[in-house]
């Protein structure tokens, strides 16, 4: 009997021992943080040059590897580049409409950190839904008479792929400094209510350069 109650006397010790060893891994394996950053879109000009905005993101790491990312980002004004040009009306000095977004995005992310670094490298894909809204632009052509625009911006899909760095500073907090390329699948539609015309945008390309702060739960 008394082997016996021995050999049960180790089940719990080595549980705590196996529990020990797995508690940090399980920790890593399901950390959480969240953080705010600032966004620089740059633009060809088709349809803007730069469309800066501000953003709330976060990461949840399935393990040491890989992460999955989401953000929630908006550009609360952004120039719609010589709108009138679309529909080949000219104009006399250049004028733009102006408009906003928002966007949902999703992302699969593949980290690179050494063992007790506090850098950390990355490269992630994804996909996005935004939201654009476009006021309407109205103002004198060329030669005489005016134009008024408005432009049905509707929802779009992104496509984006992205590199960046992280720095933590102890066990909670954390900067980064990433750039992704995105790649807007959209169907603008506009219609000047004075002549008539009408012009489309369809999909276009934006760099992002985004800088900002974490904190890991």
């Amino acid at each position: 009997m008394k082997t016996v109650r021995s050999s049960r006397a180790w089940i719990p010790a080595m549980l705590i021992v196996v529990w020990s060893h797995a508690a940090p891994g399980l920790a890593e394996d399901g950390r959480f943080d969240l953080g705010f950053r600032t966004d620089i879109g740059l633009g060809t000009g088709h349809p803007s040059n730069d469309i800066p905005g501000y953003s709330l993101f976060g990461h949840y790491g399935l393990n040491e590897r890989w992460n999955i990312g989401f953000g929630l980002d908006h550009s609360p004004a952004f120039d719609f580049e010589r709108t009138p040009g679309v529909l080949g009306l000219e104009t006399p000095e250049v004028i733009d409409a102006k408009g906003a977004s928002t966007t949902f995005s999703g992302w699969l992310e593949r980290v690179y950190a050494r063992p007790e670094g506090r850098i950390e490298w990355f490269w992630n894909v994804g996909l996005g839904f935004s939201s654009v809204d476009m006021k309407d632009v109205a103002g004198p052509v060329v030669g005489g008479g005016a134009f008024d625009i408005a432009t049905d911006a509707g929802s779009e899909f992104l496509a984006m792929v992205g590199v960046g760095v992280r720095f933590w500073f102890g066990d909670s907090w954390g900067f980064e400094f990433a750039i992704h390329h995105d790649r807007h699948f959209a169907d603008w539609k506009l219609t000047d209510r004075v002549s008539g015309r009408t012009g489309t945008v369809s999909d276009y390309e934006v760099n992002t350069i985004n800088v900002g702060f974490l904190k890991r739960f």
